[in-house]
């Protein structure tokens, strides 16, 4: 789908997303996200191995929340799948987001034997509230 101007822009800005999956018991998790928009699509990146690359290789369904940095009572929920899971540009995706959101353009978390997982959201629908 298309996503409004004014949710390209939050997610273009150092807003943080609050992004929940779903564990295999059906409980809802969620974490506090950096993220990237590339065109309609979302970008999320984690570890392999983590609660969130499990859960999304698992099932692909999410759902985010994110507000404008300076209108915090405004929020945009947001569900989705991801439609694209891949290593190939892992490192790259969290270096971009390392600059966006800390201004350094390497990231400083990663480890030995760490793989990036790049995951591509396809948004099936936003709600803006108010």
């Amino acid at each position: 789908m298309e996503l409004p101007q004014e949710l390209k822009e939050v997610l273009d800005s150092r807003a943080f997303a609050h992004v929940a999956t779903i564990d295999p018991d059906g409980t809802p998790q969620v974490s506090v996200m950096w993220m990237l928009r590339d065109g309609d699509r979302i970008l999320l990146n984690t570890a392999e191995g983590r609660r969130k690359w499990r859960n999304l290789s698992r099932d692909p369904r999410l759902g985010i929340s994110i507000s404008p940095l300076d209108r915090p009572y405004v929020n945009f929920s947001i569900q989705g799948r991801v439609v694209d899971a891949r290593t190939s540009d892992g490192r790259a995706v969290i270096d971009a987001m390392s600059s966006k959101y800390r201004g350094v353009d390497e990231y400083q978390g990663m480890r030995p034997g760490m793989v990036r997982v790049t995951f591509e959201v396809e948004v099936t629908r936003v709600a803006r509230y108010p």
